[in-house]
């Protein structure tokens, strides 16, 4: 049964679609069986090659920041660059996943199964977490809203590879459930996943714990207004 999804923009119409009829990202891993039976990621166009959802492509981050493509489409940007992160990306300034056209963020943001139910969980099962590691240390649970956050930025390099610093936005929307979220939503999203912020502070020690919570008052100036 195709899944019932609002219409897309024309750069990700034109992307390929699963068997549920979500558009593929430009971004996902595809994967196909080698001659011992193993999953390998392999060309889109190999016969018997599937999208994993879950999965990086090889390189696809390094390429979006060289040649400034969108994350989602693929195509080249164009002056906006938007960022769908959550609640505590906009605390620490920091995300994994280069930017994309506010077209294409928006887009996710009302129809990305993980983005519109927070309630639902990543599936990790069958992932080898080691091949398939990412930079940083991501927190797993479900953000609960997301921010769509334009905005520049830069590289800076981390222990097991690359993040990308965010700069200061020129503009802030919130989701959750495939619509505007209001204030009290994204405070409750924030207070859930703030204490592991806090955990990883603390270990660095009081003036750590002290930028942090710096930060996260920085952070309720981009919030919804109250009603």
């Amino acid at each position: 049964m195709l899944a019932k999804l609002p219409s897309p923009p024309i750069r990700i119409a034109h992307l390929p679609k699963d068997h549920r009829g979500y558009p593929i990202p430009w971004f996902v891993a595809w994967l196909a069986e080698d001659l011992d039976g193993k999953l390998v990621e392999v060309d889109r166009q190999r016969p018997g090659a599937k999208a994993d959802f879950r999965i990086l492509g090889r390189g696809k981050r390094e390429l979006a920041v060289k040649k400034r493509l969108c994350w989602v489409c693929g195509e080249p940007l164009g002056v906006h660059q938007v960022f769908p992160i959550g609640p505590m990306c906009s605390v620490n300034r920091t995300t994994m996943e280069p930017p994309c056209h506010r077209a294409c963020a928006e887009y996710s943001a009302t129809a990305c199964p993980f983005l519109t139910v927070p309630a639902r969980r990543r599936n990790e099962e069958g992932l080898d977490m080691k091949e398939h590691h990412v930079a940083g240390d991501m927190i797993a649970r479900n953000p609960g809203a997301i921010a769509l956050w334009e905005s520049g930025y830069r590289i800076f390099e981390v222990h097991n590879g690359w993040l990308i610093r965010l700069g200061e936005p020129t503009r802030v929307d919130w989701w959750t459930k495939g619509r505007h979220a209001t204030r009290a939503e994204v405070l409750g999203a924030l207070d859930a996943g703030y204490p592991s912020l806090v955990e990883a502070a603390h270990r660095d020690g009081p003036e750590a714990l002290e930028e942090l919570e710096r930060l996260r008052l920085k952070a309720l100036d981009y919030l919804p207004r109250a009603a």
